[in-house]
């Protein structure tokens, strides 16, 4: 077993990132396109390479690369986007998640988990979605366990290769949140 983290890409730290961490977040981007993005997001003149640098520098600073802390080894990635402000915090977010094969399971709960407890603490947001296509069986197993349930499909929802898809949306609601509503009159 190995102990997984994470650390937040700023402009400043993508300027000067380690190649070895771009590509995999390269790499694995190109992987799972058609998990990740539908078929139009990656559509460009621009080649990927370029296409996957403007997506991290777009999320900054709601982009973070998961690492195994005993080598350095880049293990996935995680950003935040279609954020939703209420007066000075966050309230929603959807995320977007990807590992490697080597780092899922029990390495990519953990370090997702630091993640989502980074989220509700530090960054104060109220809630973070998930969405995944309806025939990826390895996510709804993943964010169960993670906390989130599933709030609804949405059929025909997205085309990936000439096909259209099912799209799941799963949530996960800060506790602390979740106790102030309660506190709040109607």
């Amino acid at each position: 077993m190995f102990t997984i983290d994470f650390y937040n890409l700023s402009e400043n730290r993508l300027n000067t990132l380690d190649f070895n961490v771009f590509q995999t977040i390269f790499d694995l981007m190109i992987e799972y396109r058609r998990k990740l993005f539908d078929d139009e997001y990656f559509k460009s003149d621009k080649p990927y390479i370029q296409r996957v640098f403007e997506i991290i520098q777009a999320y900054i600073p709601y982009f973070w690369v998961f690492y195994r802390v005993e080598t350095g080894e880049t293990l996935g990635f995680c950003y935040f986007y279609d954020i939703i402000p209420a007066k000075n915090k966050i309230h929603s977010v959807s995320a977007t998640i990807c590992f490697k094969k080597s780092a899922r399971g029990l390495p990519a709960l953990i370090g997702a988990k630091k993640l989502i407890l980074h989220a509700f603490s530090t960054l104060d947001i109220a809630k973070i979605k998930a969405e995944c296509f309806s025939d990826n069986f390895y996510m709804p197993n993943f964010l169960t366990k993670l906390g989130f349930e599933h709030e609804a499909t949405l059929k025909n929802e997205t085309i990936v290769n000439n096909e259209a898809k099912n799209l799941e949306i799963w949530s996960i609601f800060n506790p602390k949140t979740l106790q102030e509503n309660l506190k709040t009159p109607l």
